[in-house]
């Protein structure tokens, strides 16, 4: 089976808004749940709420881009655990609509793209995934598993765990 660019962009995407849902669930098992949301690693960055606004809100700016669409972006952010789990399943429902060969035809087109506050560059979909949207989504994952880590939530053994939904989808794809 041929690995295509939306394979490595939305179906990422799924797993890295998977991994992060499941994250979640593990920190509102957890004896200071409500506390965990407002957690950082340091003073100042952002809490947990504001990784997952971050990241579902790249994954959004990602599959607008590939689709040729506006985004849907939520406003404000999450407080609360559901208003977390809410807004990663909106884009993953989002994500799960995206049209396989849409995404693929997107990959070489241009598109005029922000770069700062005062900057923009013509770059093509694959380039803004590759270099911009991508790497800010796995930050925002990263950044939250850090931060449960750091407070103390038992994610199983970390880096397996960490990882486990982006690996069985390779493993998936090679059977």
């Amino acid at each position: 089976m041929v690995y295509t660019f939306y394979d490595g962009t939305i179906v990422v995407t799924q797993h890295i808004l998977g991994s992060l849902s499941h994250f979640l669930q593990q920190a509102e098992q957890h004896p200071n749940a409500t506390n965990l949301l407002n957690a950082r690693l340091c003073e100042d960055m952002y809490p947990v709420t504001d990784q997952v606004r971050l990241a579902t809100q790249f994954s959004e700016n990602l599959l607008a881009r590939l689709t040729g669409r506006e985004p849907v972006i939520t406003e404000g952010k999450p407080t609360t655990y559901a208003e977390c789990y809410e807004r990663i399943e909106k884009v993953l429902k989002a994500l799960n609509e995206a049209d396989r060969d849409v995404v693929d035809q997107h990959a070489d087109k241009f598109k005029l793209t922000q770069m700062g506050p005062e900057q923009t560059a013509e770059i093509s979909g694959a380039i803004f995934a590759h270099t911009i949207a991508l790497p800010n989504i796995y930050f925002h994952l990263t950044t939250a598993y850090g931060i449960l880590r750091k407070e103390g939530v038992s994610l199983a053994d970390g880096k397996p765990y960490f990882l486990h939904p982006m690996v069985v989808h390779i493993m998936l794809r090679e059977t």
